[in-house]
């Protein structure tokens, strides 16, 4: 078993709303860039997306930030995670 890639960098993919041209995609993809640990940000303007790497894994916050400076928004969704089973201080931990 080989051990795991420790020098991949991290990726996230945002959805990015309001680009309508390769001028906005490189607008937004500039922003992303200039975030600290953004390593590489690519934009799909048929997809509205944005995958953005980094090592350490860039902020998620910092990144819906830059973009919505730069004049775009971000579809953003709200997860809620039911954990079952814990029944003490200690599983909390």
């Amino acid at each position: 078993m080989n051990p795991p890639d420790q020098t991949r960098p991290h990726s996230l993919k945002l959805p990015v709303t309001g680009m309508t041209c390769a001028s906005c995609a490189r607008r937004v993809e500039k922003a992303l860039e200039a975030v600290p640990g953004v390593q590489a940000a690519s934009i799909n303007l048929a997809t509205e997306e944005a995958l953005v790497s980094g090592d350490p894994a860039p902020g998620a916050a910092a990144l819906v930030e830059a973009v919505r400076k730069a004049g775009y928004g971000v579809t953003t969704t709200e997860v809620v995670l039911l954990v079952e089973g814990m029944t003490c201080a200690s599983c909390v931990a």
